[in-house]
């Protein structure tokens, strides 16, 4: 009998761990489009252990013309943080046929980034307090050097905070703070009350409006 309770406390224990991690884990699911037309998908499952929280990003891209596929964008990364601080990043991205992978961990007060484009091996440094331009992260408007998730290249920036604004984000209307990033990287970024990214627009390389719409 003591062991059937001790068995059954610990699966009650394992049950209420779990509903733990599953309380702390959130999922945004954007719709990617070009010009008002659907074009794939962009999304982050963000989830929290302890002082951990992990971020795996995930695009699919495909922009068709005459049915058949003009342009391919594909991209996988996981980040791992600590106490609020980036200590790994790993990622793969097929940039239409250019193969890129970057490999980036925390060792002291820099962060190496080991990259991989084309064949083509490349090692970096940056310091340890630089955030990734995946975007997710509200701390990103207080940055003007941001770490390329593809490559690991360093990208200087400015942020100017463009107010509250109204957006469609989730079927609903939400107010968000705007903010427009311009530099290396050009992005127009809307984050909610709760600071998760609700929308993105940018211009491609051909000047076409991009839009990331939280669904």
């Amino acid at each position: 009998m003591k062991t059937l309770i001790r068995s059954v406390a610990v699966t009650m224990a394992t049950v209420v761990a779990c509903a733990s991690w599953q309380a702390q884990a959130k999922t945004l699911d954007f719709t990617v489009y070009r010009d008002g037309s659907d074009i794939g998908t962009h999304s982050y499952a963000i989830s929290q252990h302890g002082d951990e929280t992990l971020v795996e990003v995930s695009t699919d891209i495909q922009v068709k013309m005459l049915f058949i596929t003009a342009y391919k964008f594909t991209h996988a990364s996981k980040e791992v943080w600590k106490n609020g601080k980036l200590i790994q990043l790993n990622s793969t991205t097929d940039d239409d046929g250019a193969d890129k992978a970057l490999n980036v961990k925390a060792q002291g007060d820099a962060l190496t980034a080991d990259s991989m484009v084309n064949g083509q091996d490349r090692r970096q440094t940056a310091d340890a307090n630089v955030v990734p331009a995946s975007l997710w992260k509200k701390d990103i408007v207080k940055q003007t050097t941001v770490l390329n998730t593809l490559d690991g290249t360093l990208m200087s920036i400015k942020v100017e905070d463009l107010g509250a604004d109204e957006v469609d984000a989730g079927g609903a209307k939400v107010t968000a703070n705007h903010y427009s990033i311009t530099g290396k990287l050009t992005r127009e970024l809307w984050f909610n009350g709760a600071g998760d990214l609700v929308r993105v627009r940018f211009p491609d390389k051909t000047g076409t409006e991009i839009v990331y719409a939280l669904k």
